[in-house]
């Protein structure tokens, strides 16, 4: 940890322990475009103002959506326990259900005015929504196009544990796409095993579920703008529908929060661009595909992104990914970051903000809690209610936002 002066560092873990309370106990829920989302920018925005950085808050078209539950019975009143997939659009149907476990065996079932069971190796990945604007998956594609020429009246989803594509939520959903036309719903694997039994039965499957179109907004602080390249450091503001996410990333704001503060008086030769990206845990990335439009034409004037998601878990170091940073600023990196006490070195993981910036042509450093890194595949944490404050550690969020401001002095 850096070594602060005792009074001042209790300030600013007190500080953190302010941000993440407003952020994931007060507000509660930040997904996008939501009242809490509103109210979370709203925050950062007058925060940044306050240290004096000049603070755009640009505005984009955004779907929120809400859900009072789903239900599906059978005609002799056996229940099924189901959740409406995030986003998707409501129904009140009663059809014979089939099934389907493999995309050879969805390309020849007869779905028509049927409930269409997915199962076994088809449902035991979450699709990539069809329009996700930064990659795509040929094979979901493919499944996507498949499921939406069935004229199936709806579609539940028995998703195996996936906490590398879901985070630590099970069951998860298969289908988190607004863009998707059919109704659809997901349950366990164990559920569907229950429900392979119903095969060719009538069954009855409400949910209800609504879209709500709705804007949202990043919140960007600017410093030096004078300046010809600028370093951009993000971190974004967004949650998973209803649950705190105080890792995921409430940890990040209050980072992007303490450096609005610890380089308010900045005198480097970059401009310093701070972004709250508003959209990382939705389908459509809106947030960041509005950052991404606005500014198509300026990525080369970027020297470098510093991506913060998942810093201040209570056990482990926090790790500093690396992602084909100049000779320069590596050593740098060397000295300011990977050298101080509870920080590594961490491998290169692309699912966060810092992958746009990359795909891009800019040189990136993703910093997380090496924890989540190692424990990817199996951790129960994000995107669920685990994901509060008790899990943070607020003096490392304090060492990484000074290590970070060091770093950045450095290399100016």
């Amino acid at each position: 940890m850096n070594i602060l002066e005792p009074q001042l560092n209790t300030r600013y873990c007190d500080l953190v322990a302010a941000h993440l309370k407003y952020l994931t106990v007060d507000t509660r829920d930040r997904s996008v475009g939501c009242q809490g989302n509103h109210e979370a920018t709203r925050y950062v925005a007058e925060f940044f103002s306050a240290h004096k950085w000049r603070t755009e808050v640009p505005s984009f078209r955004a779907l929120d959506w809400h859900t009072d539950g789903a239900t599906l019975t059978a005609v002799d009143g056996t229940e099924f326990h189901v959740f409406a997939s995030p986003y998707a659009r409501g129904c009140d149907v009663h059809a014979p259900l089939t099934a389907v476990s493999t995309v050879e065996a969805l390309e020849k079932a007869d779905t028509a005015n049927k409930l269409l069971l997915l199962h076994g190796p088809i449902a035991a990945t979450p699709l990539m929504p069809k329009n996700f604007p930064f990659y795509s998956v040929e094979e979901h594609q493919k499944i996507i196009a498949l499921l939406e020429k069935s004229d199936a009246v709806g579609i539940i989803c028995a998703t195996t544990r996936d906490s590398v594509a879901a985070g630590g939520v099970y069951p998860a959903p298969m289908i988190e796409d607004g863009d998707f036309i059919i109704p659809s719903v997901f349950t366990s694997q164990e559920e569907g095993e229950r429900l392979l039994q119903c095969v060719g039965q009538n069954l009855t499957l409400i949910s209800q579920s609504r879209q709500i179109p709705t804007r949202a907004a990043n919140v960007i602080g600017r410093i030096n703008e004078g300046a010809l390249q600028r370093i951009v450091v993000t971190a974004h503001i967004d949650a998973k529908k209803g649950v705190p996410g105080a890792l995921d990333n409430g940890t990040g704001i209050a980072t992007l929060l303490l450096l609005s503060e610890l380089l308010a008086d900045y005198k480097g030769s970059f401009c310093i661009e701070l972004v709250a990206l508003n959209g990382e845990d939705h389908y459509a990335v809106p947030g960041q595909v509005a950052y991404m439009t606005t500014n198509r034409n300026t990525f080369d004037a970027v020297a470098l992104n510093i991506n913060v998601d998942g810093v201040g878990y209570i056990e482990g170091e926090t790790a500093f990914s690396l992602f084909d940073l100049p000779a320069d600023m590596e050593q740098s990196a060397e000295i300011e970051l990977l050298s101080q006490p509870g920080a590594c070195k961490g491998i290169l993981w692309p699912q966060g903000d810092h992958s746009m910036f990359v795909q891009s042509g800019c040189p990136a450093l993703a910093v997380t809690s090496n924890w989540l890194l190692e424990n990817m595949a199996v951790q129960t944490i994000t995107h669920t209610n685990s994901d509060n404050i008790s899990l943070v550690a607020p003096d490392k969020v304090v060492s990484c936002a000074i290590s970070l401001k060091r770093f950045i002095e450095a290399i100016s």
